[in-house]
Formats: structure tokens, sequence, C-alpha cells
């Protein structure tokens, strides 16, 4: 038998692209963050 999704799998399925977008872009940020802080570190 097939089990049946709940609702909040369901959204989650739905909103299942922009969440990836939201994660890489969270990385993206956090990577020129260290860069831009390891040059204000090392860079004087």
């Amino acid at each position: 038998m097939k089990k049946e999704r709940n609702k909040i799998e369901i959204w989650l399925n739905s909103y299942n692209h922009i969440m990836e977008l939201i994660r890489t872009l969270a990385a993206i940020t956090v990577l020129i963050l260290q860069v831009i802080i390891l040059y204000h570190i090392f860079g004087q």
C-alpha cells in the first residue's frame, strides 16, 4: 500500500527548489565573508 503524505511533507516538497537555492546562496555568502575576514587578518 502507498503511504499517504502529510501536509508538512507536501508543503516542503513544493518549496524544495527554493530551499535549495537559499541553502546555496547562504553557502556562497559564508564563503565570501570568510575570504573578507581572512583578507583583513592577513592582508595588512
